[in-house]
C-alpha cells in the first residue's frame, strides 16, 4: 500500500510514463530497496512523491520474469538482485574442475554459473536462490531440466554434487568469506545437497561436507591429500592439483 511522504492537499496525480519496477540493485546493508510509484501531490504551493513496496515475487514469477536475459539474479525479499560478475579467477578454476571431473561423470550433466539452484530462505540469509560456481547433476535431474529454463527447484531432485569457490579475503568476518562457509553451506544443508565442496583459494584448502542425519559432516583437505568424495569413489585429485587446473 502508498503512503505519503509528506501530505498536502489536493489530489496525487500520477506522472505520465511512470510505472512500478520489481527489480532493484543490492541494497545497502540493513536496509530493503524502495520503489517509488512516480505519483505526485501538487497544491498549496507544496509536493509531495509517493512511496510504495512492491508486491513481493514468487519464485516461479522471478523464472517467468528472468527468461531471454544472460542476467543473473537472486530473489531477496521477493525483489530481484543482480548478482556480481564472477572473478577470472573462479570462473578459470571452476572450469577447469568441470573438463577434470570428466574423467569420472558424463560431461553432460557439468553445469557452471549459469544454472540457478532454488535453496530455502532462512533467518539472516534471505536469497531463495544461488548460482553455483559447479554442479554435478544426476541423470534424473539432467532429463527433468531438458527444455526447460536453466532451474532447479524444489520439486527437483538435489544435484549430485555443489561446489562454490571462494572469493579473496582477508578475515573470516568478510562476506566473501561467510557467503560459501556459512550462509551456503546452511542452505545447502536444509535443501538436502548430499555433498557440498568450499574451495578456498585463499586458504589453499578444500572442505568437504557429506550430509548425515545430523546434517553435514566435514572433511578438510591441504597440499598434497587426495580429495575423499562420497559422490565420486574413483576420483584421484589432490588439493594441489585442483588449484593447478585453474592455471592449465
Amino acid at each position: 500500500m502508498s503512503k505519503l511522504i509528506a501530505l498536502r492537499c489536493y489530489r496525487a496525480i500520477p506522472l505520465r510514463g511512470q510505472s512500478v519496477n520489481a527489480t532493484a540493485q543490492r541494497p545497502a546493508a540493513g536496509s530493503s530497496p524502495k520503489i517509488y510509484t512516480g505519483a505526485m501531490d501538487y497544491g498549496c504551493g507544496g509536493l509531495a512523491m509517493t512511496q510504495a513496496q512492491p508486491k513481493p515475487l514468487t519464485f516461479a514469477q522471478y523464472l517467468a520474469q528472468d527468461k531471454g536475459t544472460d542476467r543473473r539474479y537472486e530473489l531477496t525479499h521477493g525483489v530481484l538482485i543482480d548478482v556480481p560478475p564472477e572473478s577470472d579467477d573462479n570462473i578459470s578454476l571452476a572450469l577447469g574442475l568441470a573438463e577434470y571431473l570428466k574423467q569420472v561423470v558424463s560431461w553432460r550433466l557439468l553445469r557452471t554459473h549459469a544454472t540457478t539452484l532454488q535453496v530455502p530462505s532462512l533467518p539472516g540469509v534471505p536469497q531463495e536462490n544461488r548460482f553455483p560456481d559447479l554442479m554435478v547433476l544426476t541423470p534424473e535431474l539432467a532429463a527433468q531440466l531438458k527444455g526447460k529454463s536453466s532451474a532447479i527447484t524444489f520439486a527437483m531432485p538435489n544435484p549430485a554434487l555443489v561446489v562454490e569457490v571462494v572469493s579473496p579475503y582477508r578475515s573470516s568476518a568478510e562476506d566473501n568469506y561467510r557467503r560459501d562457509y556459512i550462509d551456503k553451506r546452511q542452505q545447502y544443508e536444509q535443501r538436502g545437497i548430499a555433498e557440498y565442496w568450499i574451495v578456498d583459494p585463499t586458504s589453499a584448502q578444500v572442505t568437504v561436507l557429506v550430509l548425515a542425519p545430523v546434517g553435514y559432516q566435514t572433511q578438510v583437505f591441504k597440499g598434497k591429500a587426495q580429495i575423499t568424495s562420497s559422490a565420486f569413489p574413483t576420483l584421484s585429485l589432490s588439493v594441489d592439483q585442483l588449484f593447478a587446473l585453474g592455471h592449465e
